[in-house]
């Protein structure tokens, strides 16, 4: 039998939608040839005309010829991402986050993914290390660009011992070869203090730069220390000295690549500046903004939405609003001026919660990682406002979960509250003002 592709859902007005395509039916051929993987069905829907076969739920075998737009996508969602087996990471490198998780948590989220599909359609980061030479010929031929690669080190040996893997030293070798083939890539850094950083990170700043344009941009990201490392590396997190001398050499190198490239290419993320007690930098610093994944300019697009939005704010409330405003420990000096300023609105009565996070303990502060059971710790009904706003960044699979496995419904259903999940500043001033986005 043909191994039909299964579909998890379509999205609504889409080409599938008005097929009638839904869940629990299977892809069985575009233009009677199987899609072996994400990247096969991608190309074959690409077409303006093309022959779906399609598999019902019901066992139906249906048949359909289809005239679209050049690239218009048909909006089909598989369960699998990658339609066959996501590649596995080979490596194990000493400060994965996964490794630092809490026991029982769903099996999905111990998934470490290191398929280099999902880095060209998605964004996430590859290490290059389980690369075949056919999966080489391949990303060549289909000039699979930008690749996102989490680099590390380019000192071979240091980079073998950081990821646990004997192949891991080739980086470099692998970053020019496709560069010459004419792949892009966005790269990152993990600063572990004592390992990669001072003389290593320059080096690899350094050897990095030597490959642009083909690496378009360098963001260094300090190491995620959760409570949950017992028998693994002797990892200490940054501090603010070490946060003072990394932005200081970065900008060294900034300026450097401004002046002979015309881009600073090496980024820190934000949470350098936190640690640093320095104050994020300009919109100009961030240029186009080529590594929000990594926490580099989020502070600042905040900062910004809020300067739109400052000069337009009313006066008085078109009704008495009252809300709490979740947030993890990291944002605070960010949103505090913000909802401070937002009460002096008449009507106006806004509460700043921050959450400390003690499911994962250790020095994780970030608001993407607070769960149900840190909220439920910190909330108490009676305490609560009208309204509870959320950041969508906590919601993952779908925005219904936390991380720990429970739903907005297991959250709304305790806490009998108006819980309003939104993607960002202007979203929820948008929808505390009840106007439309600016």
């Amino acid at each position: 039998m043909v191994r039909g592709k299964q579909v998890e859902r379509v999205e609504a007005g889409s080409i599938a939608a008005e097929l009638e395509i839904g869940p629990g039916d299977e892809i069985i051929a575009v233009d009677e040839v199987e899609p072996l993987d994400i990247l096969d069905w991608r190309l074959a829907e690409s077409g303006e005309e093309l022959v779906l076969t399609v598999r019902h739920a019901n066992g139906e075998l249906a048949v359909y010829e289809i005239e679209k737009d050049y690239d218009e996508p048909l909006g089909i969602i598989f369960a699998l991402p990658t339609l066959d087996r996501i590649r596995s990471c080979q490596n194990r490198c000493i400060f994965c986050f996964i490794d630092q998780m809490p026991e029982a948590m769903r099996e999905t989220l111990y998934i470490k993914d290191d398929d280099y599909r999902l880095s060209f359609l998605s964004g996430s980061y590859i290490t290059l290390t389980n690369l075949r030479e056919e999966d080489l010929k391949r990303i060549e031929a289909l000039n699979l660009a930008p690749l996102y690669v989490s680099v590390h080190t380019t000192n071979p040996d240091l980079r073998k011992k950081i990821m646990n893997h004997a192949g891991a030293g080739e980086i470099l070798p692998l970053l020019t070869r496709l560069a010459q083939a004419g792949i892009i890539f966005q790269t990152q850094v993990v600063l572990c203090p004592g390992l990669n950083d001072g003389q290593e990170l320059e080096r690899t700043i350094e050897e990095l730069y030597a490959l642009y344009p083909a690496v378009k941009s360098l963001a260094i990201v300090p190491v995620g220390l959760t409570g949950h490392r017992d028998g693994l590396y002797p990892l200490t997190p940054v501090t603010r000295s070490q946060a003072h001398f990394v932005l200081e050499q970065i900008s060294r190198w900034q300026q450097k690549c401004l002046a002979e490239q015309g881009t600073r290419f090496v980024f820190a993320a934000d949470e350098f500046f936190v640690r640093a007690d320095e104050e994020i930098p300009s919109a100009k610093y961030y240029e186009d903004y080529p590594q929000l994944e990594n926490g580099v300019g989020l502070a600042r697009l905040l900062l910004n939405d809020w300067n739109t939005w400052l000069s337009i704010l009313p006066t008085k409330a078109g009704r008495q609003i009252s809300a709490t405003v979740i947030t993890g420990v990291s944002a605070v000096e960010y949103l505090r001026p913000i909802i401070d300023r937002l009460n002096r609105i008449d009507g106006l009565e806004l509460t700043l919660v921050p959450v400390e996070n003690h499911f994962f303990g250790g020095h994780v502060t970030v608001t993407g990682l607070l769960t149900y059971y840190d909220i439920m710790k910190k909330l108490h009904k009676a305490d609560l406002k009208e309204r509870l706003y959320l950041p969508a960044v906590i919601l993952k699979e779908g925005r219904e979960h936390f991380l720990d496995g429970y739903t907005i419904n297991d959250l709304a259903a305790v806490l009998e509250a108006d819980i309003r999940v939104v993607e960002n500043l202007s979203q929820f001033l948008a929808d505390l003002f009840e106007t439309e986005m600016r």
